[in-house]
């Protein structure tokens, strides 16, 4: 989460707000710092042993430079340079890293087998897997400003806030009971106003403008079953059979199956500004830095417990979080979790407040203010999904006594 670190009053008048001034850090990862680092823990830290898990998943590549994003699937990973480039490791054995050389690329996802990578026209790659259909991409789907990956589906966010999917469901393949369709790849009719998406096994999630979220697909464990006075919801993640949200107050939810304990929020947990799932752990980045895990990871059970919940010692810079299904991924670099970017434009209207910010693919955004230094900011406007652009945040309230505003990413 990003706040604002200079303010100014905006005054009334007869015309409405006079802005004396405002300045607000929007928070993104497109400007990247030479010094960038992506750290890796659990499954895959050697490479093709006799355990199944083990593809060098977590063995970063010594040329990975300038990393922007990173993103794991079970035995593979990925991860956005500054310069729109990807680049792969793990196992390749279906193609699932090998995208077409280019520097068009904005944000990635990866699933079980397969993955995603949105390019700056709007549109999605895809590649591995096929077993079910996830890289047909639906002919005609543009302006795309998110994707997400479950096991074998994968998801779009367009920029009018609707989401298309595919996969599973859209090209059944009986492989017997491990592979069925729940239905994960059947948006809910009416679905709108969408800022983010979120795909887990045989589910998904999405997060509404308003701070909801809704849930389709497989709810054998209650995955789907979103819990009773759910509000206030910037951001979501999916584990294989559980899901996770992240309130704007900075504190966690999570709901569905708990094997291995991956809906025990730690006790006390605050201050969160990211979230991320893998197969059956979840991390939380904290707005010092500092990761926290918990679920599956610990030895005591030998498909789970490949340490994906220990943290390394030290980790501490964390700008950005990941989670493949059996391994965590951590981004870091200089400063706090995020990197600050100036404000392009700033104008007011008569009856409403009016800016525009830089935006990343993927991140949700939220302008709120307060009337008072002394209060909270808060103000209940409703989210917007970065499109990787300019941004336009508006109060849509009339003029009235002095306000502060901030901009908030997640």
């Amino acid at each position: 989460m990003i706040n604002a670190c200079h303010r100014r009053r905006c005054q009334s008048r007869a015309h409405g707000f006079l802005l004396v001034g405002l300045a607000i850090l929007a928070g993104m990862l497109a400007t990247a710092q030479a010094g960038n680092r992506v750290v890796a823990w659990g499954a895959g830290v050697v490479t093709n042993t006799a355990d199944n898990n083990d593809y060098g998943q977590s063995v970063i590549p010594t040329r990975l430079t300038n990393a922007v994003l990173v993103a794991g699937g079970w035995r593979h990973a990925l991860a956005l340079r500054a310069d729109g480039s990807l680049l792969g490791w793990g196992d390749n054995s279906l193609g699932q890293t090998a995208f077409p050389a280019a520097s068009n690329y904005t944000a990635i996802a990866c699933g079980y087998l397969h993955s995603l990578a949105l390019q700056t026209n709007g549109q999605v790659a895809a590649t591995g897997d096929n077993g079910f259909g996830q890289i047909e991409v639906p002919a005609g789907l543009s302006n795309v400003v998110a994707v997400a990956c479950g096991f074998y589906h994968s998801l779009a966010l367009q920029a009018n806030g609707r989401v298309t999917a595919w996969g599973t469901d859209t090209n059944p393949v009986d492989y017997g009971s491990d592979y069925v369709s729940y239905g994960q790849s059947v948006v809910p009719a009416g679905l709108s106003n969408v800022v983010a998406i979120a795909g887990g096994l045989y589910h998904s999630l999405a997060l509404q403008a308003g701070g909801t979220v809704t849930g389709w697909g497989n709810d054998v464990y209650g995955q789907t079953t979103i819990p009773a006075g759910l509000s206030n919801i910037v951001a979501i993640a999916a584990g294989a059979v559980d899901s996770l949200a992240l309130r704007a107050n900075g504190t966690l939810v999570a709901w569905g199956d708990n094997t291995y304990g991956q809906t025990n929020v730690p006790p006390g947990l605050t201050n969160v500004v990211a979230i991320a799932s893998g197969g059956w752990h979840h991390l939380a980045l904290l707005g010092n830095g500092t990761v926290v895990a918990w679920g599956a990871g610990v030895a005591t059970n030998v498909y789970v417990g490949y340490g994906q919940n220990v943290v390394p010692a030290g980790l501490t810079n964390v700008m950005a979080i990941n989670a493949g299904a059996l391994n965590s991924f951590a981004l870091t670099g200089p400063g706090q979790p995020w990197l600050k970017v100036p404000v392009t434009v700033v104008s007011h209207l008569t009856n409403a407040f009016t800016v525009s910010v830089p935006s990343g693919h993927g991140r949700v955004y939220q302008l709120v203010w307060a009337n008072s230094l002394t209060n909270p900011f808060g103000g209940g406007l409703p989210l917007q999904a970065g499109q990787g652009g300019p941004l336009r945040l508006t109060d849509p309230l009339p003029a009235g006594p002095a306000r502060y505003y901030q901009v908030k990413q997640w």
